[in-house]
């Protein structure tokens, strides 16, 4: 049995910033949106009169002092699983059906800027820090058709994409040397295939990409991505413990669209069981042999298939 030491970060920042990470335990936050060939910053968690505030399409997901992702034993809450609990945003950002909607990630500490193994990150901006786990993507249709304002506690959540492990491939060698100087080394260990969508989203210069189906009906939705860290395994006498999840909330406004609507999806607190194999996972003991994706299936089926034929592209491209 491996032991763990859970990870204590510490970034350049102002003094403030370091206070609020400390009481948040932050990890990281969506920095911002490509869609239609138009750049949306993310909010400003930490000073509400930034005027990005006014002008973002993405919920915060967490207030400064807040709690910076969702823990096992808050898996059955519609709230906190939807959005973390976040208010509408001030904006809707348009994105064509079929298209491919680009969110950009930012960790809060700098343990891996400038290192190898991840990506093409600008200058100042915080690449990812966590390298074990799941990039998932959902959707769910805003009723009243006005995210600013919808009760995304209330959505019926579709799941469009999820990479969690693919035992085909593996982590390059310049990340996995990377995280050795981190405090959970990659698994699996040397030797052993499994690249974590995690890992991929890091190499990716800690960006992923949603595509929205083509054909989707015009008319306003939410994007849920979710990144779920696996490194801080889950342990009974520990309530900090299990599968950690960042959960961003884009506003999107569908455009050039067909007439498919959404089936029927899964609330929020009913994707993932509290007590479940994805929340109790152990990525130190079981080495990422036996991960099963977790959560409701992908739809629609040939969508799926064009999402796994479009990874596997994304991944011979980057190869080269």
């Amino acid at each position: 049995m491996v032991t763990f030491n859970k990870p204590s970060h510490f970034g350049v920042l102002t003094l403030a910033s370091i206070i609020a990470l400390n009481k948040a335990n932050a990890h990281g936050q969506i920095k911002g949106v490509l869609a239609n060939g138009i750049y949306n910053d993310g909010p400003n968690i930490y000073w509400d009169a930034d005027p990005v505030n006014e002008q973002t399409a993405t919920r915060k997901m967490y207030q400064a002092a807040g709690p910076s992702y969702v823990l096992p034993q808050d898996f059955s809450d519609n709230s906190k699983m939807a959005c973390e609990g976040a208010a509408g945003a001030p904006k809707i950002i348009n994105v064509s059906a079929g298209s491919d909607l680009r969110v950009d990630w930012v960790g809060a500490t700098s343990e891996l800027d400038g290192k190898p193994g991840t990506g093409n990150v600008p200058a100042g901006q915080n690449p990812w820090v966590h390298a074990m786990g799941t990039m998932a993507s959902y959707i769910a249709k805003c009723t009243n058709d006005d995210c600013t304002t919808y009760d995304a506690s209330q959505g019926s959540w579709v799941k469009l994409a999820m990479f969690g492990i693919d035992k085909s491939e593996t982590i390059s060698s310049d990340l996995r040397e990377t995280m050795k100087n981190k405090p959970e080394e990659y698994y699996p260990t040397p030797g052993t295939s499994g690249l974590w969508g995690m890992a991929r989203f890091i190499e990716a210069s800690s960006s992923w990409t949603v595509t929205i189906p083509k054909g989707l009906a015009n008319g306003q939705y939410i994007i849920r991505q979710e990144v779920g860290a696996i490194h801080n395994p889950w342990n009974a006498q520990d309530d900090t413990s299990g599968t950690q999840l960042y959960i961003g909330c884009i506003q999107i406004n569908v455009i050039n669209g067909g007439n498919t609507k959404l089936p029927g999806g899964t609330r929020a607190g009913s994707l993932y069981a509290t007590s479940g194999a994805f929340a109790r996972y152990n990525v130190y003991e079981d080495n990422g042999m036996t991960f099963v994706d977790p959560g409701p299936v992908l739809w629609p089926s040939s969508y799926a298939k064009r999402e796994e034929w479009r990874m596997k592209k994304v991944k011979r491209c980057m190869k080269h």
